[in-house]
């Protein structure tokens, strides 16, 4: 562990993901925000309450710049990471270093990396998705596993 209290954002189309560990890797909060209708400065607002509230040392966040992110969830990251710049000390890691990570764990996908943070950290077993069909729209609450895996992604990456 690295003794610094963290927060780890995950934007999607409704709003973003998050979760806030302590210095000792518990988890104190966690949950999604949505936002409607969606905006990046109405996310922003929030993302800075948290921030406010929880005062993080900390700020994992995904490495926008080579993903298929839409422009405004790049542009969202981007604005946190402009806020936060000054205050913490940000942390960015891409889908392919996130799926690395998981794969040495035999994780290869977002649904088998849910359940293994699920193990990690029973408290966030109720909120685990079902297995989603190609079909279906991604579960409300992937969004807090998307924000886990940035952050145990950076323990392994950094520990």
């Amino acid at each position: 562990m690295n003794n610094k209290r963290m927060f780890s954002i995950y934007p999607n189309t409704m709003g973003f993901g998050f979760v806030v560990l302590s210095e000792k890797g518990e988890i104190i909060d966690y949950g999604v925000v949505s936002i409607h209708p969606v905006s990046n400065e109405l996310c922003l607002k929030r993302i800075k309450e948290i921030v406010s509230y929880y005062r993080p040392e900390i700020l994992i966040v995904e490495d926008y710049e080579e993903s298929y992110k839409s422009a405004r969830v790049k542009n969202l990251i981007a604005e946190i990471c402009n806020y936060c710049k000054e205050k913490l000390k940000i942390f960015k890691y891409s889908r392919d270093e996130i799926r690395n990570v998981f794969d040495v764990f035999g994780a290869r996908n977002k649904y088998e990396i849910s359940k293994k943070i699920s193990e990690a950290y029973p408290q966030l077993k109720s909120k685990l998705p079902e297995k989603r069909r190609t079909w279906e729209p991604e579960n409300y609450y992937q969004g807090i596993f998307d924000a886990m895996s940035l952050v145990l992604t950076h323990y392994y990456l950094k520990g």
